[in-house]
């Protein structure tokens, strides 16, 4: 019986049986078997493989002591303003002054009609004289002892109280003269000849063109930087600039905006800067330590902080965290480099810090290209 199972065909037919089994479990001589195969060796021979070098090229610069100031948008406004209003009610009887017409203080602007003023004035001019005559006439009678002394004090009384009428008559009297309260230029006159106008209205603005003030604003974060008593310099759109000196920096901020205005006086003496005038104003600050780099050096890092990277002396990527002090149009000054150090200005956006790289000279025309490929 047990020759039966030991024959060689049942030997051969289990050994088939088993390895058949044994294919099937590993998979090692099937389609897939070979493909792991060719992915575990396709996988050693990148690990063996050298990595490639990124070239980028890299600009020397160097930190220098760099004048920084803050730019401010501004709109000129004459320091000196003042209206020539009517004091008192009538007609427009004589108007003096033009547009444009230099003028000082005190200088007459126009005349209302009387209106019965004069005629007041006379009437308190005559009774300070009656009075004047009687307080003489009873002195006499005093000294002689003629007439009481408890008289004297209500003489003296009656001269101070037409005194004192024949002033306000006269302050009434001046209410027809309209006078210029300040030296300027006549900017406006909104009256006319032959009109009626009333106690405060407006008969001509007066426009002291110097000094001009810069009134801009500056933002929360800059404030500090910005003092009373900085030099300035006022820049206008036809090219023409000024030196100016900083006056006033308010302490509360507009609320809508959360700024803080600034003011600038101008020496204006000629008039050639107008009121109204937009302008630019530039508040020279302290000098800092700074590094000027093409504009299109900067990135930002996976922080969102602002700076450059930089290729080391070993050729190895860094990145440096900048502020930038002053923006030019193709030039950026930023502190935050220290010594000197070369940026990378072209290739910066496909590298990283810790990379390898191989760094060349930068060149006007690979920079460009850059740029424009950016």
């Amino acid at each position: 019986m047990a020759s039966r199972f030991l024959r060689p065909s049942r030997i051969i037919s289990v050994a088939l049986v088993i390895g058949a089994a044994l294919w099937i479990a590993t998979g090692a001589f099937g389609p897939e078997g070979e493909e792991a195969a060719e992915a575990e060796a396709s996988t050693a021979v990148a690990e063996t493989a050298p990595v490639p070098i990124q070239k980028v090229a890299v600009a020397d610069v160097e930190v220098v002591e760099r004048r920084r100031e803050a730019v401010l948008s501004c709109v000129t406004e004459a320091e000196n303003r003042a209206r020539a209003v009517a004091r008192g009610a009538g007609v427009l009887i004589d108007l003096a002054i033009n547009r444009g017409d230099k003028v000082s203080a005190g200088d007459l602007i126009a005349t209302i009609s009387d209106e019965g003023r004069s005629a007041a004035l006379g009437q308190a001019e005559a009774l300070l004289e009656q009075r004047l005559a009687e307080f003489e006439a009873n002195r006499v009678l005093i000294e002689r002892g003629d007439a009481p002394r408890n008289q004297l004090p209500a003489l003296e009384a009656a001269v101070a109280a037409a005194r004192a009428a024949v002033a306000a008559a006269q302050a009434e009297a001046d209410r027809s003269l309209v006078k210029s309260p300040i030296d300027g230029v006549v900017d406006s006159v909104p009256a006319q000849l032959g009109q009626a106008v009333q106690i405060g209205m407006e008969v001509a603005e007066i426009v002291d063109p110097d000094p001009m003030l810069a009134v801009g604003a500056i933002s929360e974060s800059r404030r500090a930087s910005v003092q009373a008593g900085q030099k300035a310099e006022i820049r206008f759109v036809d090219g023409f600039k000024v030196a100016g000196d900083v006056n006033f920096v308010g302490l509360s901020a507009d609320v809508a905006t959360r700024t803080y205005p600034v003011e600038a006086t101008i020496a204006n003496p000629d008039a050639r800067i107008a009121d109204g005038v937009t302008c630019e104003m530039a508040v020279e600050l302290a000098a800092v330590e700074a590094a000027a780099i093409p504009r299109s050096a900067l990135v930002f890092s996976d922080a969102g902080e602002l700076g450059v990277r930089v290729a080391d002396d070993g050729d190895v990527v860094q990145f440096v965290a900048i502020e930038i002090v002053n923006d030019g149009r193709e030039n950026v000054w930023v502190s935050g480099i220290e010594g000197t150090a070369r940026v990378i200005v072209v290739g910066q956006d496909f590298v990283k810090a810790g990379d390898k790289v191989e760094a060349v000279p930068a060149t006007a025309s690979n920079v460009v290209a850059s740029e424009s490929a950016s």
